[in-house]
């Protein structure tokens, strides 16, 4: 008889103790998905609810922050409107990069418009190298 308890799905822990299947997907998170909330929960929390570029801080993490929505900063943009911390790939999914925790980043709307530059020349050279 095989032993099939052996090879069950990767999963990671996040800061709360809890368990969470490894995201598969190459595509865009979807926060409507518990697992995808979780990992924006923790990455936020990971980084100390601060933008990793600029150290924009988030107003004030909820008491049981789920994950599922934005977090707004102390700063407004030149229109009024609260800027948001989102989560960011580091290595963008078009140059190669994977849904993984180490592979996100805490930033606010601000960087992250700054980083697409970057994200651009780093997805051209990847598919420099595929070719």
């Amino acid at each position: 008889m095989r032993d099939y308890a052996k090879f069950g799905a990767p999963v990671w822990t996040d800061h709360w103790g809890q368990v969470w299947p490894v995201i598969t997907s190459c595509r865009r998170l979807k926060f409507k998905y518990p697992a995808h909330a979780a990992l924006r929960r923790h990455v936020f929390h990971r980084d100390g609810y601060k933008c990793q570029r600029c150290g924009l801080a988030a107003l004030s993490a909820p008491e049981g922050y789920d994950g599922h929505s934005t977090l707004e900063t102390t700063k407004r943009d030149k229109d009024g409107w609260p800027i948001l911390l989102l989560v960011d790939h580091v290595l963008t999914l078009k140059a190669g990069g994977l849904n993984v925790i180490e592979n996100f980043q805490t930033l606010c709307q601000t960087c992250n418009l700054k980083k697409i530059r970057e994200d651009n020349v780093a997805a051209r050279l990847y598919r420099e190298a595929r070719q």
